[in-house]
C-alpha cells in the first residue's frame, strides 16, 4: 500500500511541477487518411508526444486542437514525422488550437507510424495587441541593451538571425540557466 501512495504522491508532484514550469496542456490529435477516413484519434501525453499505430501508405492530415484554457496567449511548435519525412510549424498561437485547431499534411509510407510532439515555443511568442510574431533577442555582452522581444520581421530580428546571434539553442540555454555562461561564448 505504501508504494502506491508514494507513486500517487510523486505523480501529483510531477504534474504540478510540469504545469508550473511550462508543460504543454494535453492536445487532441485526429489523423485522417486518404479519402478523409479517420485513422487515429487520441491525445498527447504529459511530454506532449503522440504516436499512431502502423498505417497504410498515403497522404494523411494531422489535426491538433485543445479545449484547455491554458493554451490561450501562448505559442507552440508542432512537429510530426513518418519515417524520414518531417513537417513542423513554429509560433502557432494557442488561440488557433482552441478555435478549430491546426492541421498539417504528411505523406506516409506503408507500415509507418505518424509520431509527433507539441512544445511551447521558447524564443517566439505572439503579441496580444498587434497579433504579430515576436522573437527574443538576448542581451549582448558588453552592451547596455537588455534582452528584448522584437517583431520577427524587424531589422533587429533580421540582423540577429544573420549574425547567428539568435539561435533557438541559445535562447533555451539562457532561459534554463539565466546566465550568459550557458551560451558557450
Amino acid at each position: 500500500m505504501k508504494p502506491m501512495i508514494r507513486t500517487a504522491f510523486f505523480s501529483i508532484v510531477f504534474l504540478i511541477a510540469g504545469l508550473a514550469f511550462g508543460a504543454v496542456p494535453p492536445m487532441t490529435v485526429t489523423v485522417s487518411g486518404p479519402g478523409g477516413k479517420s485513422a487515429f484519434k487520441g491525445s498527447t501525453n504529459t511530454a506532449g508526444t503522440f504516436a499512431t499505430p502502423n498505417l497504410s501508405a498515403g497522404n494523411y492530415v494531422v489535426q491538433f486542437n485543445s479545449s484547455n484554457a491554458a493554451v490561450k496567449g501562448n505559442s507552440y511548435t508542432l512537429v510530426i514525422s513518418a519515417g524520414k519525412k518531417k513537417v513542423s510549424a513554429e509560433a502557432i498561437a494557442g488561440d488557433k488550437l482552441s478555435a478549430g485547431g491546426v492541421a498539417m499534411k504528411i505523406d506516409v509510407g506503408a507500415g509507418l507510424k505518424i509520431t509527433g510532439q507539441v512544445a511551447a515555443s521558447a524564443n517566439v511568442k505572439i503579441d496580444e495587441k498587434t497579433k504579430k510574431k515576436l522573437v527574443y533577442i538576448p542581451p549582448r555582452i558588453g552592451s547596455n541593451m537588455p534582452g528584448r522581444w522584437v517583431p520577427a520581421d524587424s531589422a533587429d530580428a533580421i540582423a540577429a538571425q544573420n549574425s547567428g546571434e539568435l539561435r533557438k539553442e541559445d535562447v533555451t540555454k539562457l532561459q534554463d540557466h539565466a546566465d550568459t555562461g550557458a551560451l558557450g561564448r
